[in-house]
Order: C-alpha cells, then sequence, then structure tokens
C-alpha cells in the first residue's frame, strides 16, 4: 500500500523516542581542542590503549535517528520502496576512537568492529530496536520510519525480546560475545550507571503513572539494559553500568553521562526526580564513577554536555529573518516551509500558548524563548493537513478537540519560554558538576560544549563552525541545522560526520594528557565514505546531504 504524505508525517511523529580514519588526518585543519588541561602524565602510553571501555548513554552507544542497529544489510519497506536502513552503533564516536586506537590496519580494525564476533561492540540485529527514521526519497517527505506503526504493537515481538534476558539470543548478533567493552545503555542518567541492576520494565507498553516523553525514554533504557549489559549477569545484584566496565579490567575508560539527567527532566515537565538536579549531586555521581574506573586500573576522560535545546529536536518558534538560517538553526517554519504548511499556522501556536517572550533570546537563560518540539511540529504539520486546523498540543497525540489543561506539554510537545529556562539551567548545573568532578580527580575533560557552542555560532572564524563548514565546501553540509549533517534524523543524536567531531576531540584530550599517540581522525573522509577501502562498511553519511532534501 502506497504511503501518503500525511501518513509518512504521521510516522515520523514517533521521533519522540530519545534517548539517543585513516593515518593523520590531513583534512583537519590543525588541532582544534579548547583548553583540555595535560594532567597526569604516564610513562607507559602504550598499555593504556590495550583494554579501552565506555560508559555512558546513548551518545556512547552509537545511538542514531531514533534506532540501536550493528547489523548491515538491513532494509525497510516504505510503501511500495525498499530503502536501507544504515547500522549506526559501529558509526558512534566510541567505535571511532576504538579504531584509532587498535594499532591495526584501519580496514581490519573496521571491519572487526562490525563482526559480532570480535566487535567490542553489543551488535543489534535487524531490524533494530525502536524505529530508526531513514532516508526515503519519494515519499512525500525526505525521511520516513523504518517500522510502520506503533513500536509496542506493530513488530514488537522483536522490540518485546528486548525486555527480557531470555531474548538476548534473537536481538543480539553474538549473545555470547566475551568481548563487550562499550556498556553505553541509552537512556541511562548519571546517577542510574551506578545504581541500576535491572531494567525498570520488563514490557515496551506505556507505563502507568509515567508523564508524558519520559514513559517513552523510560521504556526504551529498558529495553536497550539486556541487549547491553546481557552478558554481565555474573555480577548479580552488583550488575550496574559502571561496575560491568570495570569487571573487563580496563586500562582507558570514557565516561560521558548528564544528557538523560536534562532530557528525562525536559521530557516529564519537571517531575523527574530520578536524576541529578544540581552541580553537586552530578560531581558526586560522576566522581563515583572515575574512582570505580580508577580502581579497576584505568585511566579516565569525561565529557560535558552540549546545550541540549540547541538540537534539532527542539524548534525554536522565532521566525528566521532569511531562509538561510535554516541551515545553522532549527526553526518551526523551515519544516513548515518543507511540508508547505502555512506561516499563520505557527503566529496561532505561539499565542494560544505563550510561546514567544519579549525580547527573547533562544536557548538563553536570561530571555528564553519557546519550543516546538521535533513530534510537536509534526503534529501541527499532519492534522493541519488533514484539516486546515491547528491541533491541540496539550495532549500527548494532538488531534482537534482532545481535551488537555493549558500547559500540560510536559515537554513532549512544546516547552513555554519559563519551563526552557529551567532546562537549560539544569543543562549547566550538570555541566558545572561534570567539570568540578573532572577538575577534582585531575583527569581530562573534553569540552563537548565548545563543539557545539563554536557550530552553533555560524561564525566562521570559530574553529569548530570552519571545520564542519569546510567537510562539504559545496553544501547544505555540515551545520547544525535539522537536517544539515550534524544530527542525525531525530534531530538529537549525532551524524556519522557530528560523532566523528566527537572522536576527534577525544583522540586530541587523550593524547595530550596520557601522552598516547592514536592517529587522528579524519572527519571528511568520515562523511565522504572513503575511511575504508570496503564500501560495505564505509559509505557516505547517511545523515548528512547530499540526499533528496528540497530546497528550502
Amino acid at each position: 500500500m502506497k504511503i501518503s504524505r500525511i501518513r509518512t508525517l504521521t510516522a515520523f511523529a514517533a521521533l519522540a523516542a530519545l534517548c539517543a580514519c585513516g593515518g593523520g588526518g590531513g583534512a583537519i585543519p590543525g588541532p582544534i581542542s579548547g583548553n583540555v588541561p595535560a594532567r597526569e602524565r604516564v610513562h607507559d602510553a602504550g598499555s593504556i590503549l590495550s583494554s579501552i571501555v565506555g560508559v555512558g548513554d546513548s551518545l556512547t552507544a552509537g545511538y542514531q535517528s531514533d534506532g540501536f542497529l550493528g547489523e548491515t544489510g538491513v532494509h525497510a519497506v516504505v510503501g511500495s520502496q525498499t530503502y536501507p536502513v544504515p547500522p549506526n552503533q559501529v558509526t558512534g564516536w566510541w567505535a571511532d576512537l576504538y579504531e584509532q586506537a587498535s594499532g591495526k590496519p584501519l580496514d581490519e580494525a573496521i571491519s572487526q568492529m562490525f563482526d559480532p564476533s570480535t566487535s567490542p561492540l553489543p551488535l543489534i540485529a535487524g531490524p533494530g530496536l525502536n524505529n530508526q527514521i531513514i532516508s526515503a526519497p519519494g515519499t512525500g517527505f525526505p525521511i520516513a520510519e523504518q517500522k510502520s506503526g506503533d513500536v509496542c504493537t506493530d513488530n514488537n515481538d522483536f522490540n518485546e525480546d528486548a525486555y527480557r534476558l531470555s531474548g538476548l539470543s534473537r536481538v543480539r548478533l553474538d549473545p555470547a560475545s566475551p568481548n563487550i567493552r562499550d556498556v553505553g545503555i541509552p537512556g541511562l542518567t548519571l546517577h542510574e550507571a551506578l545504581t541500576l541492576h535491572q531494567p525498570q520494565t520488563n514490557t515496551c507498553k506505556e507505563l502507568p503513572g509515567i508523564p508524558g516523553l519520559l514513559s517513552v525514554v523510560v521504556a526504551d533504557e529498558s529495553g536497550t539494559f539486556w541487549p547491553v549489559l546481557g552478558n554481565f549477569t555474573k555480577l548479580g545484584y552488583n550488575l550496574t553500568d559502571v561496575n560491568a566496565a570495570a569487571s573487563r579490567h580496563p586500562t582507558l575508560a570514557t565516561v560521558w553521562l548528564g544528557a538523560n539527567d536534562v532530557l528525562k527532566y525536559m521530557g516529564s515537565g519537571g517531575r523527574f526526580v530520578g536524576g541529578d538536579r544540581n552541580a553537586s549531586q552530578a560531581a558526586s555521581d560522576l566522581r563515583a564513577s572515575i574512582s570505580a574506573m580508577q580502581r579497576a586500573g584505568a585511566k579516565v576522560v569525561v565529557a560535558n554536555l552540549p546545550d541540549i535545546l540547541q538540537a534539532g529536536y527542539f524548534e525554536r518558534v522565532t521566525v528566521p529573518t532569511t531562509k538561510k538560517l535554516c541551515q545553522f538553526h532549527s526553526y518551526v517554519m523551515c519544516l513548515f516551509s518543507l511540508a508547505g504548511t502555512p506561516q499563520f499556522a505557527l503566529q496561532e501556536i505561539v499565542k494560544k500558548y505563550k510561546l514567544a517572550a519579549p525580547g527573547c533570546v533562544p536557548a538563553s537563560t536570561t530571555k528564553p524563548c519557546g519550543y516546538l518540539t521535533l513530534p510537536g511540529v509534526i503534529a501541527v504539520i499532519q492534522v493541519f493537513g488533514y484539516t486546515g486546523k491547528v491541533p491541540n498540543l496539550d495532549c500527548n497525540v494532538p488531534a482537534p478537540g482532545c481535551k488537555g489543561a493549558p500547559g500540560n506539554g510536559l515537554g513532549q510537545n512544546y516547552i513555554t519560554p519559563e519551563f526552557a529556562g529551567k532546562v537549560q539551567a539544569l543543562n549547566t548545573a550538570i555541566n558545572q558538576g561534570i567539570d568540578d568532578a573532572a577538575n577534582g580527580a585531575h583527569v581530562p575533560l573534553v569540552d563537548v560544549h565548545a563543539i557545539f557552542a563554536g557550530l552553533a555560532s555560524a561564525n566562521p572564524a570559530n574553529p569548530y563552525f570552519a571545520l564542519a563548514a569546510s567537510i562539504n565546501p559545496k553544501g547544505p553540509c555540515c551545520t547544525l541545522g535539522y537536517l544539515y549533517g550534524i544530527t542525525s534524523f531525530d534531530g538529537l543524536h549525532p551524524s556519522n560526520t557530528g560523532y566523528a567531531l566527537i572522536a576527534y576531540e577525544f583522540i586530541n584530550a587523550i593524547n595530550k594528557t596520557y601522552g598516547t599517540k592514536i592517529p587522528q581522525i579524519d572527519v571528511t573522509a568520515v562523511y565522504d565514505g572513503s575511511r575504508c577501502s570496503t564500501k560495505k562498511y564505509c559509505f557516505h553519511d547517511p545523515y548528512a546531504p547530499p540526499y533528496d532534501l528540497r530546497p528550502l
């Protein structure tokens, strides 16, 4: 059955599920790392790289575009067309780092990353977990869902298997692999990395009593816990993300957490109490994770967070002064223009939900603007296409006539200026805690915040923006605007290119602090697929233009 334009947009609304090279890298114009302190030096630098582990959430896991997949050759049928579904675990920043640090020829290192019998990743079999969003030209919109329908009612046999340890043999490509070293669990918070020893639910059905988007995030976390940690059950009640990593006898540990403390707070309208809510709590939990890795014998490197409201998942309600700005920031009007939705729809929404404060500055803690989330934007496009009317965004599934108290969007469909300020304040506090913990433990800090602030600046003089813009000088890539190449199609998790930029900074920090000589990654080669000789494993970044994105 042919998928209509509206059906494709309806499917796209499922994006509500969040948690997200060879040689010397000659394409990189010199070191671009920020002030990464050269803290403690070690004498035997080579031995540090003998056992690398990754502690983290969906960002360390390599999650992309609302999906979790490690297998190549997976295809999806959308309407009458068949489209490839790109693997994502193997193109994450941690996989990039591991390959560069392996000491093996790059083709061999990449091939081993994809091989379930040798990969340090818990490779997920096809069709993959959750509903990955893919490039689907010819469907009436540039992208579509990999699977149709709700993840819990359609194709749910594979997704449901992931919630139970007994389903590991189906969900994982190699459920008995002894090689797992990336233990990033999508949805994990700073505190949960130390305490969570089993999934919070054994089904993907909606969890009663958990509001809005938070229910989706918690369910997704529960559906990836066993696929990632199923090999560590011998730890019993000591099974946590941190303890699983420590049990691998690491010599180098990357610890990157905190994004879900912000996202779960946002997705619950501020109701989530299971995450860290201030700098002190964040610093305490991160110090505990660092200490556990150090006791296990590892040198440690940590990272901070970008300003999450700058990601494409959060679409600004302010109107860009020129269409070119759609490349640099994410605006509701840019997607409305792409879908043919008139501007007055946005004006009505802004007025109804009081989304534009006087003198507001997007992502500012002083005078923040309101946002529609990506699912909220698509819901407006969908309902407007059917009825010519703007939906009630207070409903979890917006539709004409649905009832909902004003302001109870819970972060799922819209974010008021006041709540945006609170989300940004928490983001800043978590970063302060990460910085305090890194300084106190004398470990290097990878300044991911600086990377994405540079990309958001749209300033050609900024080294991060200049580097990303130089990747494809003919454009339009690679910038932070939604669909312009730095993030994947869920608007939150990085593209292959975005992850490569992060890997670049991790490599830079590790080399500077610990005296290693990890070959630097060539970000341009990640983008254009020239990183290795086999096109089975190296291909053009599927989330970065050019693809069938009509000009705005």
